[in-house]
């Protein structure tokens, strides 16, 4: 028979009871009483001891358990004559180690999500400095495709990156050419998603940027104009490769739409 612990025992049991060892129970018991199921804050929640103190418990996990303070007044110091506890602790050690192999599976996941995510920047940033020998891309470029990532697939980044070097690589590399190609990345990604006449007009744009000078807050206005009259955007496009200055291309717009809207519409 085991030896009744001497008073001096059982008050350093006692006072080894810390907030620490009283959290790590609650939380391993989801701050539910053990004996009746009732929870926090509705009922106010003690850490019991299984086996009692005054019969030699100790502090450990495995003798301890929450009680709510009903519960635990009426268990006294008696202990418990059946395994139910126990019981209920292989169950919750069961559900913690599944937690924790399923947690750990998460992490793996992720691990793999983030190698996948900076295989496709390297893949990015490889092809974008193929166009553009002898220049690099540095950690600010990565986390500008880092960006560009999330939104468009690699497919549309590269097909866009072909767009730009064939639209903007039209000489020998420099500082000042190379970003332009690169910011224009993103850009062409975003035209090349909206309806086909749309990416039409921003082509027409395009070719216009780069021969003359346009007013940049009026171009879109003049080609969604002449857009929406149903004019011939093949002839539009033909032009914008002829003209050789903006207010020409302006005077030509404004006059094919102001015939298109004095047409009679039947």
């Amino acid at each position: 028979m085991a030896k009744k612990p001497t008073k001096e025992q059982v008050k350093k049991v006692r006072s080894g009871m810390t907030k620490k060892i009283r959290f790590e129970v609650f939380k391993r018991d989801g701050f539910k009483c053990q004996y009746c199921g009732q929870s926090a804050p509705d009922v106010v929640l003690r850490v019991d001891h299984i086996n009692p103190v005054s019969k030699g418990g100790d502090n450990d996990l495995m003798n301890l358990i929450t009680a709510c303070d009903g519960c635990n007044q009426g268990k006294s110091d008696r202990e418990l004559d059946d395994n139910s506890v126990l019981e209920k602790q292989r169950k919750q050690l069961q559900e913690l180690n599944e937690k924790r192999e399923q947690l750990e599976m998460m992490i793996s996941w992720r691990d793999g999500l983030r190698s996948i995510k900076d295989d496709t920047i390297d893949a990015i940033a490889e092809k974008i400095e193929e166009q553009m020998v002898p220049f690099t891309i540095n950690e600010n470029g990565r986390k500008h495709i880092k960006r560009w990532i999330r939104i468009y697939t690699v497919e549309e980044l590269f097909d866009a990156i072909e767009i730009a070097a064939d639209n903007k690589l039209t000489k020998e590399p420099d500082q000042e050419l190379v970003e332009r190609f690169f910011t224009y990345i993103p850009r062409i990604a975003a035209t090349r998603r909206k309806p086909e006449e749309t990416q039409r007009l921003y082509y027409v744009r395009g070719i216009l940027r780069n021969r003359i000078y346009i007013n940049q807050k009026q171009i879109m206005q003049y080609l969604n104009a002449y857009h929406e009259q149903g004019l011939d955007l093949d002839e539009l496009t033909e032009f914008a490769k002829e003209v050789q200055n903006w207010t020409t291309f302006k005077e030509w717009v404004e006059s094919r739409v102001t015939e298109a809207r004095s047409e009679p519409p039947f």
